[in-house]
C-alpha cells in the first residue's frame, strides 16, 4: 500500500512539473551605453518567438502591411504596457542586493523578419557608478509562462566612450526562471 501511495504522489508532482513549461519564448538583451561612470539609464530589447509574433501581428496588423504604424502601433504598445505589472520580467542587482527600476516605459514595437521586436527604456532611481559597483543583469518569469533567453549575440550589449572598460561576466543563476545572470564592472 505504501508504494502505490509514493507513487502516486510521485505521479503527481512529475505532472505539475511537466506543465509548468513555458509557452511564449523571447530572445532578450540589455543595451548599456558607458560614456561616463555613472549609469542611470538603459535599454531592453525583446524579440518575441514566431508563433507569438505571427498571433499578434495577424491581430493587431490591421492593413496587413508588415509594419505596426499609427494605431496599430499604439495598441500593440498599449498591450506590452501591461507587462509592467510583472516588472517587464527584469531582473537586476546592484553589488548582490535586488535593484528595482525606478520606470520602464515601452519605447517601440516593430516587426522585423517577421517577428515582433519591443524596445523598453529602464531609468534607474539613482546612477549607479560601475567603477565602484557590480550592475547584475538577468532576464525571468518566476511563473515560468515567458522563457527569457538571450539574444544570440549576448544578453549585455556595451556601447559608448567607455565601453572598453567594461568586462561584463556570465555567472549561474540560482533561480529557476533565468537561463544565467550576467555582472558588469568598469574600470577606469
Amino acid at each position: 500500500m505504501r508504494f502505490w501511495f509514493c507513487l502516486c504522489i510521485a505521479s503527481i508532482l512529475l505532472v505539475s512539473n511537466a506543465m509548468a513549461h513555458p509557452h511564449v519564448w523571447v530572445d532578450s538583451q540589455y543595451r548599456i551605453k558607458v560614456d561616463q561612470p555613472s549609469i542611470d539609464s538603459l535599454e531592453a530589447t525583446w524579440s518575441l518567438d514566431l508563433f507569438t509574433s505571427t498571433s499578434l501581428i495577424a491581430e493587431y496588423d490591421v492593413n496587413a502591411d508588415g509594419e505596426l504604424t499609427g494605431q496599430e502601433k499604439l495598441d500593440m504598445i498599449e498591450i506590452f504596457k501591461s507587462f509592467d505589472q510583472y516588472g517587464y520580467f527584469i531582473k537586476m542587482k546592484q553589488d548582490g542586493a535586488d535593484l528595482v527600476p525606478d520606470n520602464v516605459q515601452v519605447l517601440d514595437v516593430r516587426i522585423r523578419d517577421q517577428m515582433l521586436w519591443v524596445r523598453l527604456g529602464i531609468a534607474l532611481s539613482a546612477p549607479i557608478n560601475v567603477e565602484t559597483s557590480t550592475l547584475g543583469f538577468a532576464f525571468g518569469d518566476d511563473e515560468l509562462y515567458f522563457a527569457m533567453e538571450p539574444l544570440e549575440e549576448g544578453l549585455v550589449q556595451l556601447s559608448g566612450a567607455l565601453a572598453e572598460t567594461c568586462t561584463p561576466s556570465e555567472r549561474e543563476a540560482v533561480e529557476m526562471s533565468v537561463a544565467f545572470w550576467v555582472d558588469l564592472t568598469c574600470q577606469s
